[in-house]
Parts: structure tokens; C-alpha cells; sequence
């Protein structure tokens, strides 16, 4: 398996992202960093800490539909370790073909702060202007986006959900983020069928 290199401008954009996986609520006092004790036993995880029901972010979306959105085979998700902690759960998905870098879709399940807003103010605070999504996203609430409308932040289910689509050069990143939104959002809170 080659090492996967970055280009410099996916590189900003992946920070990006990492920055935001690294917020947390101005008011809390959470930092986010591994939990030690996963470090000194790998077989611990944050998913292993999560209280009982809480979702796991790689079940959040389905590698066929995840496929046919961003338009080429994508290998299942993996379990972010390193960016997950005692809160949040963060899982993220790779293209199948080695050789690609992208895109990359990451998927966050927070349930310690759940507040949508509190995120918000903080990625305001890190990244600048936030604006509210305005499209329907069945299932959540208070929902918003960054200047590239490749990340979007959402209440889901008593859990604060943040789902980012990384390919900075593909003009319908937007549109792919929101129907990423909208299948998460559904996984995580199925609407009664209407009838």
C-alpha cells in the first residue's frame, strides 16, 4: 500500500477539517485529545466509552450510497483514534484506489455538547463567518456550513453531528456535502414513512 501524499492545497483543506474535528464548545472544558488510557491499551476506544446507544459514525452511511455520491469506489470507513475522545466520535472514508487522496468524507458524532450553536460560535471564532443551511435536512435541526460548503454542523438526535466532504477542486463538493448531510441525518434519526 503507497503512503498517501498531499498536495499542498488538500493539505490546507484537511487542517481545515482537523481544526474543526478539534472544536469543541467555547463553554466546555473538554480539550480535545486522545484518551490516555486507549494510548496505553489500543483496544479501548472512544466508541467503547460512548454511553449505551450511542450511534457509531462508520454505520452512518453506506458504502453503496457513499460510492454512487462521490462518483468512484470508496473503501469502508475507518475509526478516527487519534481525533476521537471522551465526547466525539469521528470516522472517515478513503478512496479505494490507493493512489487518490481524495475525496475524503469525515463524519462526527458528538454527545457530550450536543448544541449545534456552541460549535457554531467556535468555528466562527477559528475559521470565520458561519451561514445557516437553508435547505431541508430531514431529521436535524439548527444545521450550518463554512464559506466552502464542504462541512456542515447539525443537531441530530440529542448528538451534535458534523459532516465534511474533502475535494476542494470539485465544483459540486457542496451539493455532495448536503446529500452526505441528509443520509447521515436519516441514519441517525429514520422519519416515519408518510401515508
Amino acid at each position: 500500500m503507497m503512503p498517501r501524499l498531499l498536495p499542498a492545497w488538500t493539505a490546507a483543506a484537511v487542517g481545515a477539517a482537523v481544526t474543526l474535528a478539534g472544536c469543541t464548545p467555547l463553554d466546555s472544558d473538554t480539550e480535545p485529545s486522545a484518551d490516555p488510557s486507549a494510548a496505553a491499551n489500543p483496544t479501548v476506544s472512544a466508541i467503547a466509552e460512548a454511553p449505551a446507544g450511542t450511534p457509531d459514525p462508520c454505520d452512518t452511511l453506506t458504502l453503496k450510497r457513499l460510492n454512487k455520491l462521490a462518483g468512484l469506489k470508496m473503501v469502508d470507513g475507518e475509526f478516527n483514534s487519534s481525533l476521537s475522545y471522551d465526547g466525539r466520535n469521528i470516522c472517515e472514508w478513503h478512496p479505494q484506489n490507493d493512489e487518490r487522496t481524495e475525496p475524503r468524507v469525515v463524519v462526527e458524532i458528538n454527545w457530550e455538547y450536543p448544541d449545534a450553536a456552541r460549535h457554531r460560535e467556535l468555528a466562527e471564532a477559528q475559521l470565520g463567518k458561519t451561514y445557516t443551511v437553508k435547505k431541508n435536512i430531514p431529521g436535524a435541526e439548527n444545521a450550518y456550513t463554512h464559506p466552502s460548503r464542504r462541512t456542515i454542523g447539525m443537531e441530530v438526535d440529542g448528538s451534535f453531528v458534523k459532516v465534511s466532504y474533502i475535494q476542494p477542486g470539485r465544483k459540486e463538493g457542496k451539493d455532495i456535502t448536503l446529500e452526505l448531510a441528509r443520509e447521515v441525518a436519516a441514519s441517525l434519526n429514520p422519519q416515519p414513512a408518510e401515508g
